[in-house]
């Protein structure tokens, strides 16, 4: 993590500095938003800044964010650095780092339950306890060296060597825990995968997502699914894991599929709180979950990501891979209230947005202050979007947004305004940009804070 910053405040080195624990206090983030926007369970970040502060919690939570992107070359290329899953491996390690500087000598009940979700969906993804570990070995030296650059800035030459002593020695013992629970976990959950059929139909789905030759004949009696069918697929989770996570997210499947005329489906436990499932047709295309007639109506902290109907074992792995890209893009735009992220409906997101700093260019250049991300600039972008929608339809835009034609008027004259143009120059790429800023919003808007941390990123999701 070289060349990371390291707030130092105006917080003057202490002349003594005994024990890591004291260290501790002088560790603090660049952005102290970062605390409001964990990737691991709200109630562990609140169970860490009882325990070491706000301070230290913030440097943990944000500088694992930071990592993420050393972490995406080989050996590691295959851990997907994109995924919230291992957003919050690291971000539970980096935690137990700052844990053991405080004198926690074992693995807290949050924190394993932390490593066991991550560690499942690793089983989930065919990695090895040995890759496992190596991640897990380079993500805990990676902070191991952060601490001691942060050292030697901000303490006092002839403190460093006790504290370096003091820093090894606590960090040394802290991975040999961590190594024998993520072990022991491992060994465990790969045991309870694999008890079952669900490991061996999803080694035969991994294969052919992959693209690997398989014989269809065969997949049909071990997947009960014939993979010569019209397929699409949808990927559905849940931002709470309850006991009735499987069933919920079954039974919800079933019930879109069949919504858009699928007659045969599989599906496959990808993960605690996450499925995978797939509907066919015979004769002609599945429908789209975006152009049903009939209302999502999902259950709570449901979640569903679909993508577009295709031919044959190509279309299954392609509907499945946008499914992949819709879920990914679709969790940093504006959820819908049925939170369905369709790839059909994202697609143009996914198309012009691909690079997150071209694409926050374009809108910044093309709306100029209607850019600001304000609430008096987003009625304006929506009226003037709207009308684009309608043609330039005064009376259906004002219908559409309940206001009066009166007020769309002067919005509209305001916006020109605004740009130094009429609605009328460039509208494609007006309506292009003011599509962009509706989907992405604050990642593509002009900052009037802080600037947006990496979980805006189309190009962190969408690639």
């Amino acid at each position: 993590m070289s060349g990371y910053s390291i707030s130092q405040a105006t917080i003057p080195a202490p002349r003594q500095i005994t024990s890591t624990y004291s260290l501790l206090h002088l560790l603090h983030p660049v952005d102290d938003s970062v605390l409001h926007l964990p990737a691991t369970n709200p109630q562990l970040i609140e169970e860490v800044v009882a325990r070491v502060g706000s301070g230290a919690t913030g440097w943990a939570i944000e500088n694992s964010r930071l990592l993420l992107a050393e972490l995406a070359e080989e050996p590691f290329a295959r851990f997907d650095r994109k995924s919230c899953s291992e957003t919050r491996l690291v971000e539970a390690i980096a935690l137990w780092v700052v844990l053991r500087l405080s004198g926690v000598r074992s693995i807290t009940g949050l924190l394993s339950a932390e490593l066991t979700n991550a560690i499942r969906e690793r089983i989930a993804d065919n990695t090895t306890v040995d890759l496992l570990l190596r991640y897990v070995r380079a993500t805990h030296a990676n902070f191991t060296r952060e601490l001691f650059e942060f050292r030697e800035t901000m303490i006092p030459a002839e403190d460093q060597p006790a504290m370096m002593r003091s820093i090894s020695a606590d960090l040394f013992e802290g991975m040999e825990t961590l190594s024998a629970s993520v072990t022991e976990k491992f060994a465990t959950e790969r045991n309870r995968w694999f008890a079952g059929s669900v490991g061996e139909r999803f080694e035969l789905v991994s294969a052919i997502l992959k693209g690997k030759p398989i014989d269809t004949r065969k997949a049909l009696h071990q997947l009960r699914y014939d993979l010569t069918l019209h397929h699409v697929a949808l990927i559905l989770w849940q931002d709470e894991i309850t006991p009735d996570s499987r069933r919920d997210l079954e039974t919800t499947a079933l019930r879109l599929l069949d919504q858009v005329g699928c007659s045969s489906m599989l599906l496959l436990p990808a993960g605690p709180g996450r499925l995978w499932a797939w509907g066919g047709r015979a004769t002609d295309h599945p429908g789209e979950l975006r152009r049903s007639a009939k209302p999502m109506d999902l259950p709570a902290h449901v979640h569903v990501a679909s993508g577009l109907p295709g031919d044959g074992i190509a279309g299954f792995r392609r509907s499945h891979q946008q499914a992949i890209t819709a879920e990914r893009v679709g969790r940093i735009t504006e959820p819908g209230p049925s939170r369905l992220c369709d790839y059909g409906d994202l697609e143009l997101v996914i198309l012009l947005g691909n690079d997150a700093d071209a694409a926050a260019d374009f809108v910044r250049r093309e709306l100029g202050p209607l850019a600001a991300d304000n609430r008096t600039m987003a009625a304006l972008r929506e009226t003037v979007r709207c009308l684009l929608d309608n043609e330039r339809g005064v009376a259906t835009t004002a219908k559409h947004l309940h206001i009066a034609k009166n007020t769309v008027v002067y919005r509209v004259k305001k916006a020109e305004q605004l740009l130094g143009r009429s609605l009328r120059e460039d509208h494609l790429r007006l309506h292009f940009a003011l599509y962009l800023a509706e989907r992405l919003g604050s990642s593509v808007l002009a900052k009037q804070g802080p600037a947006a941390g990496l979980e805006h990123s189309i190009r962190a999701v969408s690639s």
